[in-house]
């Protein structure tokens, strides 16, 4: 029997011992020893130090810089005759005049441009995109809603910095511009986001590594837009990824003792890669970077149904002790004296003690808190409980139903020039109560009203709040409105014969929810799956709608 030709592959196959020979030796056709990075042929001639082997295909570093130096010389001739055609694409100043910024925000100089450091020469039309500083204002317009946690006036400042231990990481800048480039109105740019979002992964995982001062910070603020991005898209399992990455770097960092009265423990010394804060904007950046983690991995955290990386109560090592954070832009008003300390930071506001977390990021940490804390206390509910332990859990239930109404009633209204973050703050807090009082729906009139009342709530924010026309905000909120809705669902299964005007309430509080997430499904993936088990929920409530009106 005959073997099968060898393949193509098989035959291109180097032979064993096979040496390949340098570029110069093969030009001057003599024998190459292959030895690198310089041959011994070209080490002994001085006249051919030049030594460079074939990459396989590929262009050798000369061949490179010569291909640049091309493009280069016909960019100054374009120049040169502006009134002649030309093809090669067009470069600009790499160096931008100074970005100027106040504390209120970025007022960048006329022409826009970032420095050449942050453009990548293999990709000339990728290149031209990034030098556009309008990617970073895109991403920083949003920066509360897409988990941005950095002072952005500093982050402006060192992306223009020279010094290259002042600017970002890159794994950072990577992170902002695939978020500018996925928020752009420019489809140009829209086009690029692919290529990002590759370019990021790869720069984040190789980002500890880079020795970069601030790696571990910046690190944490990559992993936290990729996570953001990530859930957005629906790719859940990718954005727990990523947000479980930043929730380990936190505690590794020990970002959740910042202030603590308890001194770090001894291994803390070797978790911390981060130098001590030098001033108290770099502060507040870390305090602002822990709570902004803990509130993306509260939230998808219930909704998924894992366990808490932020467990309580906990060990004195895992608790969060750090102050409760300010708006970014306070901290260098608002110093804290030296020797300013706290503890049990969670736990005193859900015992209800009075605090000082009064800023838009607090107020979202608190919301958060109430909306994991409502799943952890109704898991403790057993049906044939002992009258002790059924004691016990309804003491708990109802102080943290009153904790719940009182946070409620101190958030500042909405409006409707309200910004996403405090819709998402007000959804977190109504879920809260609605997850509280869910498994308790069809036996007590009670939980019924408590539900009835958030649900009304949530409906008034929709009413008040042109959400679909926000630039964005936060995927969670989709996710909280397609869970109420499945508890209209059981309410109405549990009404039987109530009067119809009861029952109609619920079936248009779902249309209501259902009809601003269908207005927002193009721009927010995440929502579609949900609206996939709305839609069939839909049919039947406007069957059970129908017959109501008939009788």
């Amino acid at each position: 029997m005959t073997s099968p030709p060898a393949s193509p592959i098989e035959t291109a196959r180097p032979k064993k011992g096979f040496r390949t020979s340098c570029l110069n030796c093969r030009r001057r056709k003599i024998k190459c020893d292959g030895q690198r990075p310089i041959c011994t042929a070209c080490r002994t001639s001085p006249s051919h130090a030049d030594c460079e082997y074939d990459s396989h295909g590929g262009l050798t570093r000369s061949q490179s810089l010569e291909e640049q130096i091309t493009l280069l010389e016909s960019r100054i001739h374009q120049l040169e005759n502006p009134g002649i055609p030309n093809d090669v694409v067009s470069l600009t100043q790499p160096y931008p005049p100074q970005i100027q910024a106040d504390a209120g925000g970025l007022t960048p100089a006329q022409d826009s441009r970032l420095p050449s450091h942050l453009i990548d020469l293999k990709d000339w039309e990728l290149s031209e995109i990034l030098r556009n500083s309008s990617l970073i204002q895109t991403a920083l317009q949003s920066s509360n809603d897409i988990g941005f946690f950095l002072n952005p006036s500093r982050f402006t400042n060192a992306v223009a910095a020279r010094d290259p231990v002042e600017r970002p990481l890159n794994a950072l800048m990577s992170a902002v511009f695939l978020w500018g480039s996925h928020l752009s109105d420019n489809s140009d740019i829209n086009r690029h986001e692919p290529i990002l979002l590759v370019r990021t992964i790869r720069e984040v995982s190789q980002g500890l590594a880079s020795g970069h001062p601030q790696a571990v910070l910046h690190c944490i603020q990559a992993e936290v837009l990729l996570s953001h991005y990530f859930y957005r898209q629906s790719r859940y399992l990718e954005g727990k990824y990523h947000s479980s990455a930043a929730v380990s770097l936190v505690l590794s960092a020990q970002l959740h003792k910042i202030r603590s009265v308890d001194p770090p423990s001894e291994l803390a010394f070797i978790k911390t890669s981060l130098p001590p804060a030098k001033d108290a904007v770099e502060e507040g950046e870390r305090i602002n970077g822990f709570w902004t983690v803990f509130i993306l991995s509260n939230c998808w955290s219930t909704v998924d149904g894992s366990p808490s990386p932020f467990p309580w109560p906990c060990s004195s090592e895992a608790r969060v002790d750090l102050p409760w954070p300010l708006d970014i832009g306070s901290y260098a008003q608002s110093s804290r004296p030296h020797e300013f300390r706290t503890s049990y930071t969670v736990q005193k506001f859900l015992d209800d003690q009075h605090d000082s977390g009064t800023s838009a990021l607090a107020l979202q940490a608190k919301a958060s808190i109430l909306f994991d804390h409502a799943s952890r206390v109704v898991s403790s509910y057993q049906p044939g409980m002992s009258q002790r332990l059924a004691s016990q859990f309804f003491a708990s239930f109802n102080a943290f139903q009153t904790t719940i109404e009182k946070f409620t009633s101190t958030l500042p209204s909405l409006t409707s020039s309200a910004t996403a973050q405090a819709v998402v703050t007000h959804g977190l807090a109504h879920a809260a109560m609605i997850r509280l009082h869910a498994p308790f729906l069809s036996q007590n009139p009670a939980s019924r009203a408590c539900i009835a009342v958030s649900m009304r709530a949530i409906v008034r924010s929709i009413n008040t709040v042109d959400i679909p026309c926000l630039p964005i905000v936060d995927s969670i909120i989709g996710i909280i409105w397609a869970r109420s809705c499945q508890v209209l669902v059981t309410e109405m299964a549990s009404m039987g014969s109530a009067p119809s005007s009861t029952r109609n309430e619920p079936v248009q509080i779902f249309s209501s929810i259902f009809a601003v997430m269908d207005r927002m499904k193009a721009r927010y993936p995440v929502l579609n799956d949900q609206l996939v088990r709305m839609r069939a929920t839909q049919s039947s409530l406007n069957v059970l709608a129908s017959a109501t009106l008939s009788q």
